[in-house]
């Protein structure tokens, strides 16, 4: 990666007295560009099928199953050119990559200027001194995504649990900024400094201490005057703090200011407040460089036998393990789609995450909005390379702590490589992130090794595996257990499209599993399910299908078992929270008699066309927070309850009806009605926007579900229609039948299309076919 020179650092001045000063925005102020548009792609080496391209963008739309190396592995080429232009002369340059898979040679007009070999974590580049600022700058990023020993992960994809995807499949941004700036915390390579660095020294629910270090670069190289302003906003839009400070700088200085915040609003799962830091940089009464941060004021601490305290207060964190990919995109996933991701997770009751390395910083956005703890890992799973591996993992570590530092929701890092030996560099990658960041909210995690018994090394601060009460205890992986490695069969492990019974046993693996582990009492701080949501694999031919979510994101039955374990008194904004109730049960004939309810309610009352089947409490013998429901019931459906959906009967007749009501301190508090299906008659769209619309930016993109219905617009669990999609207006169909993507065949009733956006805001006309159904249609707007 390429650097700039470490220079010694000025000392702090003195804090200069708080007052008001009025400044002028530059035209030399911070110029922030996304350059996700206008790309030319190549895949392979030939140079004659160069294609335009928006990012995030994934080498080749792979197939629905893209498990067992079905993806592409080699080399693809991108270019594009830069919006530069000759009043730019005299600034500095800046190119940021989110997420380039995963070695990455960036050229520059023809010239060589930096190589990355991370494919999970950002980089940046000083190009400054390589841009012709009278003429055209050509920029090419030639990325590498094969197996690479010397690049964590490092293991080959035929024996990794994930895929190497590959692509620029993140944002790539350009900073255009003055002289006198804001450095950039990765390239200016400084442990525990460089940007931005805020951490809350105090917090109780009176007072609160915010402090900021900043780090600036003057690249001028002359002696500056200036002057930084911090102001500190409220969720409301309010200047809660803020401070004013002097400094004169030749090369670079780092400066340190202290905010009191009276009455803080503290972040926590349950209310993520987020205050908003906005800085300046002051010169002759004009800003030259400003920068927001959003930061949210709250107190980590782990205790071994007390688990994890947040504010003071313990918190027991039911979490889940989340892979990136998606069908046919691979990793290539708008900042949307990570956002929807996020949503469904928390609505589902998960207050953490943890992945096998840093996830999307759109990702990291959603979990500081809506209260989703976050564990940073380092990239790697069940192997350690040679020396070069070894420094660059080092060197990872320290490059999540920096990306990720200022999040309120951030936890703990990862610094151990998964599953792995790691006794051989424990101890340095300890010392990496602490020394990183320093003071007593950091904490590391990972598996406890016998290895560290012959090296000494005391061990992470937090303990994955092998509990004995010395180390804070959360268990980073859960719930998936197999017949065995290779053919990995399991109740855990089930396809939406199974049904009811396999679905049932799924939701009771993980209620029997997690009540084991809720008997571990307050020392256990937190546990994180194997996984969220389906993901495809490496070194198996079948994606992994123990997820609540299946690969497109669609609820299997044990999603509400956990979103029963839900609080039913906490809303958090933007969220669908609260009392739920859930019947997990078609009601057709082929379905149990034995009918499971989910719900947080305290009762739960059972009815069968209008007639009480019981009112009850939960289940006895469990510890988990909600126990499930279960009723018996003689029969679902007679042959006549549902003659009206085949043209038999008048659809006007009521529909039979399973319904099941909770009550929480004897009021209603939630319903949920279930209608048995009749034959399938029609489709029904659903744009699954999740709160976030479609972006006319050329490279967002919504699921539209397809729904097989019958006359009433009831699902048809067991439908398997093959559906054609198309759109018209301002977007297109992402895959074509080369790949399966379109048609393609409902699963347990249900297709999904991905659209994508076109570069201009437009109606888009989604329409639906299927040969005997009447088709459907949606219009979405893109924006």
């Amino acid at each position: 990666m390429s650097r700039s020179p470490s220079h010694l650092r000025s000392k702090p001045q003195r804090p200069s007295v708080r007052r008001e000063i009025q400044v002028t925005p530059s035209p030399q102020s911070r110029e922030h560009l996304c350059l996700n548009a206008d790309w030319q792609f190549l895949r392979g080496e030939s140079a004659d099928n160069w294609e335009s391209v928006n990012l995030p963008h994934s080498v080749r739309l792979e197939p629905l199953n893209a498990s067992g190396g079905r993806n592409y592995q080699g080399i693809c080429s991108y270019r594009k050119n830069l919006p530069i232009a000759p009043e730019h002369q005299g600034r500095v340059l800046y190119l940021k990559f989110e997420g380039a898979m995963q070695v990455a040679e960036v050229f520059l007009n023809g010239q060589l200027i930096a190589t990355n070999y991370c494919g999970y974590l950002p980089f940046t580049v000083d190009i400054t001194h390589a841009v012709n600022f009278s003429g055209s700058n050509e920029l090419t990023v030639r990325l590498d995504n094969r197996d690479n020993p010397q690049v964590p992960p490092g293991k080959p994809q035929a024996q990794l649990d994930f895929a190497y995807f590959g692509g620029l499949y993140r944002n790539v941004w350009l900073n255009i900024v003055s002289p006198l700036h804001i450095s950039d915390a990765l390239l200016a390579n400084i442990p525990a400094g460089g940007g931005i660095f805020v951490t809350i020294p105090q917090v109780d629910s009176d007072r609160a201490r915010v402090q900021i270090q900043t780090h600036l670069r003057n690249a001028a190289s002359a002696l500056t005057h200036g002057e930084i302003s911090h102001q500190l906003i409220d969720p409301a839009g309010q200047v809660v703090a803020s401070d004013i400070k002097a400094f004169q700088v030749t090369s670079e200085i780092t400066l340190t200011q202290t905010l009191a915040v009276s009455r803080p609003q503290l972040w926590h799962p349950h209310h993520p407040h987020l205050y908003t830091l906005q800085t300046k940089i002051i010169c002759d009464n004009r800003t030259v460089d400003e920068q927001s941060t959003r930061v949210g004021i709250r107190h980590i601490k782990f205790d071994e036998s007390k688990g994890l305290l947040i504010n003071g207060e313990r918190f027991f964190s039911i979490g889940a393990n989340r892979h990136q990919d998606h069908p046919y995109v691979g990793y290539a996933m708008p900042d949307n789609q990570h956002f929807r991701d996020v949503k469904k997770l928390r609505e589902a009751g998960f207050t953490s995450f943890r992945s096998h390395y840093p996830q999307a910083p759109a990702f990291m956005d959603a979990c500081d909005e809506l209260g989703m703890l976050a564990i940073v890992s380092n990239p790697g799973w069940q192997f350690v390379g040679d020396e070069v591996f070894q420094k660059r993992a080092i060197e990872n570590a320290r490059l999540m702590v920096r990306r990720d530092r200022n999040r309120a929701s951030v936890i703990a890092w990862e610094a151990a490589l998964n599953e792995s030996e790691n006794s051989g560099i424990a101890a340095e990658l300890q010392r990496a992130i602490h020394e990183e960041y320093p003071g007593d909210q950091c904490f590391t995690a990972g598996d406890r090794e016998e290895g560290f018994i012959r090296t000494n090394f005391p061990g992470w601060d937090i303990d994955y595996l092998h509990h004995d009460g010395r180390k804070p205890h959360w268990i980073r992986e859960w719930g998936d257990h197999v017949d065995n490695w290779s053919d990995q069969q399991s109740r855990s492990r089930v396809r939406r499209s199974w049904g009811e019974v396999p679905m049932l046993l799924q939701a009771n693996s993980r209620l029997l599993r997690l009540d084991q582990i809720l008997k571990e009492g307050d020392a256990l701080a937190g546990a994180c399910l194997w996984a969220g949501i389906d993901c495809q694999r490496g070194y198996h031919h079948q994606p992994f299908y123990g997820g609540v979510l299946d690969l497109f994101r669609i609820p299997k039955f044990n999603y509400y078992f956990f979103r029963s374990q839900r609080p039913p008194g906490v809303h958090v904004p933007g969220l669908k929270d609260g009392p739920m109730v859930y019947i997990a049960n078609y009601a057709t004939f082929l379905s149990p008699t034995r009918v499971t309810v989910f719900s947080n309610c305290e009762e739960v009352r059972l009815l069968l066309d209008n007639k009480e089947i019981a009112r009850k409490s939960p289940d006895t013998g469990h510890t988990v927070p909600h126990p499930p429901f279960t009723f018996d019931v003689e029969c679902f459906a007679h042959e006549q309850s549902t003659m009206y959906m085949t043209g038999v009967a008048h659809v006007q007749q009521p529909p039979a009806e399973l319904v099941a009501e909770g009550f929480i301190g004897g009021q209603l508090a939630a319903r949920h009605v279930v209608h048995p299906p009749g034959a399938p008659a029609k489709l029904v769209l659903e744009a699954d926007e999740c709160g976030r619309a479609l972006i006319a930016d050329g490279s967002d993109w919504l699921r539209i579900y397809a729904r097989v219905t019958d006359a009433r617009g009831t699902l048809c669990p067991f439908a398997d229609d093959q559906i054609t999609v198309t759109a018209q207006g301002g977007g297109r169909i992402l895959g074509d039948s080369s790949i399966g993507a379109n048609p393609i065949c409902a699963e347990a009733g249900i297709a999904t299309v991905l659209v994508q956006s076109i570069n201009k805001a437009s109606q888009i006309l989604v329409r639906a076919n299927a040969f005997g159904l009447q088709h459907g249609e949606i219009v979405i707007n893109s924006t």
